[in-house]
């Protein structure tokens, strides 16, 4: 495999993850800009609400923690709809709306919020960017 080839593969494979990664990253400082270093509670709380989120996501599309998690073989994603720039630019914003919303309310409650909501947005985001690019390309 050439060197380009096997950055192609590279990059479909991680562009999901990544942007992923730069959303909860991302929401994640927001908190900390908002409410200062996190301890344990606040830091649990936050990978609590991000798994909660993902948990939810997962039974409604597999429909129930019971079924096989094979979602059906996809094409190649296009070049655009792996940049993730309204997933990304998305999640931040709803973060970031929740945490002005709630000023110095309840930070707890704010980091599971924001967790649930940094995975929830990014991949819901998600599914709407990618099935936009597929609409424009069609």
């Amino acid at each position: 495999m050439d060197a380009r080839t096997r950055l192609e593969s590279n990059l479909a494979a991680e562009s999901e993850a990544y942007g992923y990664t730069l959303s909860i990253w991302g929401g994640g400082a927001l908190l900390v800009h908002t409410f200062g270093i996190p301890g344990v509670t606040w830091a649990m709380a936050y990978v609590a609400g991000a798994l909660g989120g993902f948990g939810t996501l997962a039974v409604l599309a597999f429909r129930g923690v019971s079924e096989t998690a094979a979602p059906p073989e996809s094409q190649s994603p296009l070049v655009a709809s792996t940049i993730h720039v309204v997933a990304t630019g998305g999640t931040l914003a709803a973060v970031y709306l929740l945490v002005t919303v709630a000023g110095n309310r309840r930070p707890v409650v704010v980091y599971l919020v924001a967790g649930f909501l940094a995975t929830a947005a990014y991949n819901l985001l998600l599914l709407l960017e990618e099935l936009a690019v597929e609409e424009v390309v069609e």
